[in-house]
């Protein structure tokens, strides 16, 4: 009896191995998307909160209070940040420099005490220990000069990042707290980076361990931190805000002489981002790109969406009216136009103090030009002039003059910055343009299998003036796209129908124009999928349910009672 029960038992299971096996791989189903055969997976993590309890926000100085005036306004700022994030002013501890006279800002509104060592101390592993516990931390962040692992302090003993992360063990010790945020703005900030990186704890800071700071003079703060915090406001993750940040950096050109770095994988040595911007990299940023500060809420957002093409001007007295075109959520508190002349150099910075006590300077932001733009009727266009006759000696210089438009809300966001090019050239006329434009499909993925309908992009760009994008399928022109006389350049798109198209290989190019005549083309080769059920083979599909069908009839004519008994009477 037993046999006669496994027995058809194993029957049954072969029969259901032998249907699925007809349906395509085993254990695998496979799904066709738009533009390729895919298997399906699970997808990117959700951010989650970082669950943080409290912020202690830690203003640093020197005993010549250079440039405190930035230190406590972009300190003022991040308190003003967590607020929007959701914290209250009774989450925030704010330490901030006693030093102020008629030269120095007042201390801040919203401090709480002075900045000291024995301050720090206390409110890390005192304050902090009253908020905090195993499932919610604690953020902190920092901003000074910097030196080489110490944080100046005037009058007192500096911060070094053995104390630093003594406070914090003690921390975690005595309340169980397994996430802590550090986010350090300071020449030399990823020198706290090791011993400080540990389990659960999120490094961010503005430059690497021997590379300078750069505070941002039309805004009273620093570049790196001014772009990170806005983008967390604009409810970007930690590894998001850090990204961010890195792409201002550069934008503003300071990209070969400062380098963020970033560590969540406890192994105490930072990252950059990788070569396309991105992270993770080098081990770090997984974790940062999944945690939020703060509330999903609140999310004030801003883009400047449209700007002009490069100009060519003479070397003669001239204004050159500029605009550019804004859209936030919110209120716009100022618009820059920050001219960089050809061939500027980032200010070098002060060497550091050999006395360890002074670390080093925050690089300010010099060489360059501002220009405040005004949109006088409300409409998002924000309009301005560059004149020649203001600053003969700053365009006294032929070549390229890199224009930077850079936008900021009154909630403190930032948009992400946006460039032109102003070319001061004998005659003022474009030199003839012999360079080709650049041109790439971006979509679909090249040797895609297709089905359904289907997006094809093209991207294309040039140093002067791009005119136009082609798109041709199997060398048929199927789209073209005219380009505006502004920037960015609109994305040339085609909604491919793959069932107009046979089974098999097929060619899709993109060709971009410039407006001097030169073009540039590029191809991929897809593939239109045959007529089907998505996913499955149909000579297996079609095999495998004959073989299917004809085993259930053998099996149940086999254990079927009814037929046994008919044949044993005959």
């Amino acid at each position: 009896m037993v046999k006669k029960i496994l027995k058809k038992l194993y029957i049954k299971i072969l029969m259901l191995f032998i249907l699925f096996s007809s349906l395509g791989t085993f254990g695998g189903v496979h799904i066709q998307n738009s533009d390729t055969i895919e298997q399906l997976d699970e997808g990117p993590k959700p951010a989650v909160s970082a669950n943080l309890a409290a912020w202690i926000i830690i203003a640093g100085d020197r005993s010549d209070h250079d440039k405190l005036s930035y230190i406590r306004n972009g300190c003022d700022e991040v308190f003003l940040a967590l607020q929007n994030r959701g914290f209250a002013a009774s989450d925030i501890y704010y330490l901030d420099p006693a030093w102020t006279d008629t030269e120095s800002p007042a201390q801040s509104s919203y401090r709480d005490a002075d900045t000291t060592l024995a301050n720090i101390q206390y409110a890390i592993e005192t304050w902090a220990a009253g908020k905090v516990d195993a499932t919610h931390g604690l953020g902190i962040y920092l901003f000074d000069h910097g030196g080489t692992g110490y944080m100046c302090i005037p009058g007192s003993p500096e911060l070094d990042d053995d104390d630093l992360n003594d406070y914090l063990d003690n921390l975690e010790t005595n309340t169980g707290v397994n996430r802590i945020i550090i986010v350090y703005e300071a020449c030399h900030a990823g020198s706290f980076i090791d011993p400080v990186s540990k389990d659960n704890r999120i490094v961010v800071t503005a430059t690497d361990i021997t590379h300078n700071s750069h505070v941002n003079a039309g805004h009273d703060w620093a570049v790196f931190s001014e772009s990170f915090w806005s983008s967390i406001i604009q409810c970007n993750t930690i590894g998001e805000a850090f990204e961010d940040a890195v792409v201002d950096v550069a934008a503003l050109g300071y990209g070969g002489s400062q380098f963020p770095w970033i560590d969540d994988n406890h192994d105490e040595t930072g990252s950059e981002v990788d070569s396309s911007g991105n992270l993770p990299n080098g081990g770090d940023g997984n974790d940062a790109l999944n945690v939020w500060i703060g509330s999903g809420f609140n999310c004030w957002e801003i883009l400047i969406f449209l700007r002009p093409i490069r100009w060519f001007v003479p070397i003669l007295p001239f204004s050159i009216p500029v605009w550019v075109m804004v859209e936030t959520d919110s209120v716009v508190e100022s618009v820059i136009a920050r001219v960089v002349p050809p061939n500027w150099v980032p200010p070098a910075g002060e060497p550091e103090d050999p006395k360890g006590v002074e670390g080093k300077k925050l690089v300010e932001d010099t060489g360059v030009q501002q220009t405040y733009l005004y949109d006088r009727d409300g409409d998002g266009n924000f309009t301005g002039n560059l004149d020649f006759p203001n600053d003969q000696d700053f365009w006294g210089d032929e070549g390229d003059y890199g224009v930077n438009f850079i936008a900021k809300t009154q909630k403190g966001t930032l948009a992400k910055i946006e460039s032109s090019v102003v070319t001061v050239i004998p005659g003022g006329n474009p030199p003839t343009d012999t360079t080709l434009p650049s041109i790439s499909i971006t979509a679909p993925s090249p040797n895609a299998v297709l089905s359904g309908s289907v997006g094809v992009i093209a991207e294309g760009d040039d140093d002067q003036a791009l005119d136009k994008i082609q798109i041709h399928v199997d060398g048929d022109l199927v789209e073209e796209e005219i380009m505006p006389p502004y920037l960015p350049y609109p994305q040339a798109t085609f909604n491919l129908d793959s069932s107009a198209y046979s089974s098999g290989a097929h060619n899709i190019s993109a060709t971009a124009f410039d407006e001097a005549g030169n073009t540039r083309t590029t191809s991929i080769s897809v593939s239109i999928a045959a007529p089907g059920i998505p996913g499955f083979s149909i000579p297996i599909l079609i095999v495998g349910s004959i073989v299917g069908i004809i085993s259930i009839i053998v099996a149940q004519f086999k254990h079927n009672p009814r037929k046994k008994l008919q044949k044993s009477r005959n």
